[in-house]
C-alpha cells in the first residue's frame, strides 16, 4: 500500500514565517490537508464545525490520556471548564 504525499507541510519556513497567508492559501487550496506533522486539518469554519457536531464520526478520544485534548465530551468538556479560568487574558498577560 503506497502513501499519499503530504498536502502540506505545516513546519515548512514559509508558513511559519507567515502562518496568516499559509492558513489563507490552504482553505482555497486544500481546505482538508493530511501532513505528516499533523495528520488531518481543517481550514474551513463549516467543516470544523461539522467535525465538532459529529463526535461518532470524528473523535479525539485516544488510549493515551491527554487532558482534555484526548477527550471527547462530555467527559473533555468537565476538564476543559476546569482549566480555561487559568488561560484567561488576565492571566495569560500576568503570565507573559
Amino acid at each position: 500500500m503506497t502513501q499519499k504525499p503530504a498536502d502540506w507541510n505545516p513546519r515548512d519556513e514559509s508558513v511559519l514565517g507567515d502562518q496568516r497567508r499559509a492558513y489563507d492559501d490552504m482553505r482555497e487550496r486544500c481546505p482538508v490537508a493530511h501532513s505528516d506533522y499533523l495528520n488531518w486539518s481543517l481550514f474551513r469554519h463549516a467543516d470544523i464545525m461539522a467535525v465538532i457536531a459529529d463526535p461518532d464520526t470524528f473523535s479525539n478520544a485516544s488510549r493515551h490520556r491527554a487532558i482534555p485534548n484526548g477527550m471527547d465530551a462530555p467527559e473533555h468538556t468537565v476538564y476543559r471548564r476546569l482549566l480555561e479560568p487559568y488561560f484567561s487574558t488576565e492571566r495569560m498577560a500576568a503570565f507573559e
